[in-house]
């Protein structure tokens, strides 16, 4: 299959929906916004209270609260249709929704435990004094001699009313953080609208993760309705009571179950070395992330599960060659390189990725700066590139302003986010035109290029202090990393003939929306129930930076390399041999952990696809389409009800993510 193949109904229409460019382009709802920011709280604390439900591309809280305000828009319609919201509002609702659940997901949980863990818990890691307090910024981080005036925070037991009188302690922290966040966000989406075009319509990049979605809002709209279709309902009835069936087993033991989550581990079949070092290998199905598969491009698909194994290759030959200590490590947690240097692959091949996206949009990039140079016209479809660009530039310098003045050297600083950007750029559109059910890139961030390429010896220390504390955001797992959120909205805003301008403005408002609220409902959580204890992981980053002086890493430098021939060879092989089934795509996620928990069921799924499309055709995929958007709503739905039980009685129950609620292999 090409890469830009995704199936019927792959961008949202149905086959007798009127053509994209007869419809009327529509201006932002102001009521749709409202609706989406009065829904904000929920999906905010949902979302803080119960992280595992976001850990992966399509996140449950955006898409259940679309399909709550879908449903009701139902009802409404058959009462008063001018009164309903039409298809563009409820993506409207929903763009906003999934960006503000991006940023208070995994960014808010590297940020808000970690302004008050370095003060408050200082007496539990001395690294926190030696390292962290003496040189914290008090615009980001709570301050020893502020730590009296938040004793009431750490010991908890305090109600709502408690929380909101004492919110003004955390103002300039809230205030501080929004504004790093923003000015980053704003870079993203200002690079995504200049791409908009290029990945959306041009190359059409097959935009696997925003099947779900669009159907519920064209549901909601009135325009198709799934549930008339058996092959909708079928697998989602049979889905839906399997994972009630577990939650309940999981409450009350004698109640039997069927596993569809974790039900092996390969580890304990080769537990001798060297085949043992393959590590924790989990057999697991993940419905719900496998038959993302139905929508991914087969070729894509294959290379995924092919590098999987081909990494797990590497890890058994490594403890075979004597590097029984580094074998299956991922450098960036402790910034120690070692062999096979998967993060160095990992950076390698995500460079090249970034550089050949360029190169495939060489025509359009000149094109778009035609447009920055000389203008361009007042019938510009979205954000003029010009304006796109300026702001680009505006929200950089901004950023390199603040991060310097409060103390961390411009060339960090420069170093970091251009690497950052250029990994969030290759991230976007792979996951546009792959669909990677799950980017987990552990600890893959700037730092370990810099350890790599720069060395320790003679790194300032308060630099390095604040730019590792202030920045940890850009080197964590990235599993809800923002940008792909923002172009899906803007697909689907194409798709609904949704004005990109205004469309732009609505991003932008849920991004401050997401960090305020993010801020707000951990630091209630933290009066409630007590805060989280947070901060050795950068603790002992900036410890490794300044204690063990070394130089550039050769051999490090050399992998990275390696990983951009891999990608680059890919390539040149694809361009010359159409059929060849390896995508470099495949080769760049599976180098890291995102495969590790659901390789398994993309192997079933793959080979039910081969077998549908060769004696099937594209019926047989439409049918597959279908099967996969019940079971991936089934399990949403089920996953829902066991997290509103859980936010109620706060005890732990079942869940469908690749964590538990009792911990992260449960």
């Amino acid at each position: 299959m090409p890469d830009d193949y995704s199936g019927p109904s792959a961008s949202g229409h149905s086959e007798d929906a009127a053509p994209a460019a007869a419809q009327k382009q529509v201006w932002i709802s102001w009521r749709a916004m409202l609706l989406a920011v009065l829904f904000a709280p929920v999906t905010a604390y949902w979302t803080a209270d119960q992280l595992l439900d976001t850990i992966f591309s399509l996140m449950v809280p955006p898409v259940i609260m679309t399909l709550i305000v879908a449903v009701i828009n139902l009802g409404v319609r058959k009462i008063s249709r001018k009164h309903a919201l039409n298809e563009g509002e409820l993506l409207i609702f929903f763009g906003m929704h999934t960006v503000m659940c991006a940023i208070c997901s995994e960014w808010m949980t590297v940020i808000n435990p970690y302004i008050h863990s370095y003060a408050l818990f200082h007496d539990e890691n001395t690294r926190f004094d030696t390292y962290i307090n003496p040189n914290s910024s008090p615009w980001f981080f709570i301050q020893r001699s502020q730590a009296a005036n938040f004793l009431d925070y750490k010991t908890g037991g305090h109600s709502f009313g408690y929380f909101w009188s004492h919110l003004h302690l955390w103002s300039r922290f809230i205030l501080s953080w929004t504004v790093l966040i923003t000015l980053v966000c704003t870079a993203m989406l200002c690079i995504n609208s200049l791409m908009r075009d290029e990945w959306t319509n041009r190359e059409k990049l097959a935009f696997p993760i925003i099947q779900l979605p669009m159907t519920i809002v064209r549901a909601g709209a009135g325009k198709e309705m799934p549930w008339k279709n058996r092959f909708f309902v079928i697998p989602f009835v049979i889905m839906f009571l399997i994972d009630m069936m577990n939650g309940f087993h999981f409450i009350y033991p004698s109640i039997p179950q069927i596993p569809v989550r974790f039900i092996g581990d390969l580890l304990k079949v080769m537990p001798s070395p060297p085949f043992n070092a393959i590590g924790w290998t989990p057999v697991g199905l993940f419905p719900y992330m496998a038959v993302i598969g139905f929508f991914m491009p087969t070729d894509l698909l294959f290379s995924c599960i092919f590098f999987f194994f081909v990494r797990k290759a590497m890890q058994v030959a490594t403890y075979a060659l004597g590097f029984t200590e580094s074998a299956g490590v991922f450098g960036g947690g402790g910034l120690v390189p070692g062999a096979p240097y998967f993060s160095e692959q990992s950076w390698g091949a995500f460079l090249a990725l970034f550089a050949t996206s360029l190169w495939v949009a060489r025509s359009y990039l000149k094109e778009v700066w035609a447009k920055i140079v000389h203008g361009s016209g007042r019938d510009e479809p979205g954000v003029p590139p010009r304006v796109a660009f300026v702001l680009l530039c505006c929200c950089l310098v901004a950023l390199c302003a603040v991060t310097n003045w409060i103390g961390i050297p411009l060339w960090m600083v420069v170093f970091e986010t251009i690497l950052f950007l250029a990994f969030s750029i290759a991230l976007t559109r792979m996951r546009a035109q792959i669909g990677a059910p799950s980017h987990e890139m552990a600890f893959m961030g700037p730092n370990q290029m810099l350890v790599d390429v720069v060395g320790t010896r003679g790194l300032p220390s308060v630099g390095i202090s604040r730019m590792v504390t202030t920045f940890h955001f850009y080197n964590r797992i990235h599993r809800t990393h923002p940008m792909p959120h923002q172009l899906e909205a803007m697909k689907m805003g194409d798709a609904a003939r949704i004005n990109q301008k205004a469309l732009f403005v609505a991003i932008l408002a849920a991004t401050v929306i997401g960090s305020v609220l993010g801020h707000m409902t951990y630091i209630y959580n933290g009066y409630h129930w007590g805060p989280k204890h947070e901060g050795g992981d950068t603790a002992g980053v900036v410890d490794t930076l300044l204690t063990k002086h070394q130089g550039p890493n050769t051999v490090a430098i050399l992998f990275v390399v390696i990983g951009i021939a891999v990608v680059l060879g890919l390539d040149f092989i694809r361009f010359r041999i159409p059929a060849f089934p390896l995508h470099p795509a495949g080769y760049a996620l599976a180098m890291n952990f995102g495969l590790d928990y659901f390789w398994a069921g993309l192997i079933l799924v793959w080979l039910i696809k081969l077998f549908v499309e060769r004696y099937y055709g594209l019926k047989g995929h439409s049918k597959l389409h279908q099967v996969g958007l019940g079971i991936i709503l089934a399990e949403f739905t089920a996953e829902a009800i066991w997290s509103a039980y859980a936010i109620v009685t706060h005890t732990a129950t079942y869940s469908v993510s690749i964590n538990g609620r009792l911990g992260w292999d449960q």
